[in-house]
């Protein structure tokens, strides 16, 4: 049972609330942005939501991802609470805005996370590492807050457990889990309309970005190790974003017998900087390997960001995957 105890003085004593989570926004940072935003709005709050990288294409469907801004100048008149969600560590929500966090003197900053790496840098931090979305735990928030659940409002939650737990085939769908679910459908959560969304909605960019990263697929030596790389020049040559290389991992995930998936996506423009997702099948702890480099994540999915060329960023996360295989 999470203690809210300390987050509803503070929200029942305040009014002007600043939300924000962490770059590139999946699901799970949107729909919590969202569905706590709207949550708060139902019980006469005001609130400012900010993401550095705005909406992706695909989930502009959301109920309120109008209101994400990318631009925070408006963060003074926002001081009473800053919300950062699904963040394991302050510098996710990106570098300028962290380092603003830093001068502003906010009344109280709240976090509500389930990253098994997440790093305690906020006055109270409601962590779930057993949730299978950091959008379960700001459910259970509005619940204790007696905010009157709505359809966007459960369109927002259950888009959340949809994205992070894969559709309810990965390890952390639990019986918990699909309990909410079906109580986020109960008050009008569309489970068709929102997997057509995420699923079924991607552009013929996207699948031509694709093809170019397939043709990038190796498979180690020892036939447990995945990976596919996309560069600059391929999102330049298929007119996409980098938003478009999310999900390319659970190409290399899907093949029979490899137990870690690895995506290589170039960062910058001279080929020196790398992001790096990892995907684990088996036993293997992707968050403790990228913790290796600065990142973090969950067991089974994490990520890290790595300088260097190619073929040398290759060797060292090859070489930190090979060694926790054994």
């Amino acid at each position: 049972m999470i203690d809210f105890k300390n987050v509803l003085k503070v929200v029942h004593e305040s009014q002007n609330f600043f939300i924000t989570s962490h770059l590139n926004p999946d699901s799970d940072a949107l729909g919590s942005m969202l569905g706590l935003a709207l949550g708060l709005l139902e019980i006469n709050k005001n609130v400012f939501l900010y993401n550095r990288d705005g909406v992706p294409r695909i989930l502009q469907f959301m109920p309120g991802s109008i209101m994400i801004n990318t631009s925070f100048e408006k963060i003074d008149e926002f001081r009473d609470v800053l919300f950062i969600l699904d963040c394991s560590n302050l510098y996710r929500v990106g570098d300028e805005l962290a380092e603003k966090f830093n001068e502003i003197k906010f009344c109280s900053s709240i976090t509500i996370d389930h990253h098994d790496t997440h790093e305690g840098f906020a006055d109270i931090s409601i962590i779930d590492k057993t949730a299978s979305s950091t959008g379960m735990i700001v459910y259970k928030l509005l619940k204790s807050l007696g905010v009157k659940i709505n359809k966007d409002i459960a369109t927002n939650i259950y888009a959340t457990i949809v994205g992070d737990t894969g559709s309810f085939k990965y390890s952390n769908t639990t019986p918990e889990t699909l309990n909410l679910a079906a109580e986020l459908m109960g008050f009008g959560a569309d489970p068709e309309s929102i997997s057509k969304n995420l699923y079924e909605n991607e552009s013929v960019n996207k699948l031509q970005l694709l093809s170019l990263a397939l043709l990038t697929l190796e498979i180690s030596n020892n036939k447990k190790i995945a990976s596919v790389s996309v560069t600059e020049s391929m999102f330049k040559n298929s007119c996409t974003e980098r938003e478009d290389s999310e999900g390319l991992i659970n190409y290399p995930r899907s093949i029979n017998g490899i137990e870690v998936a690895v995506l290589f996506r170039e960062e910058d423009h001279n080929g020196n900087s790398w992001k790096i997702s990892l995907r684990s099948k088996g036993d293997t702890d992707v968050a403790k390997i990228a913790g290796l480099f600065g990142g973090g994540g969950h067991k089974k999915a994490a990520g890290c960001t790595i300088d260097g060329k190619l073929d040398d960023v290759k060797k060292k996360i090859y070489s930190a995957i090979n060694k926790e295989l054994l």
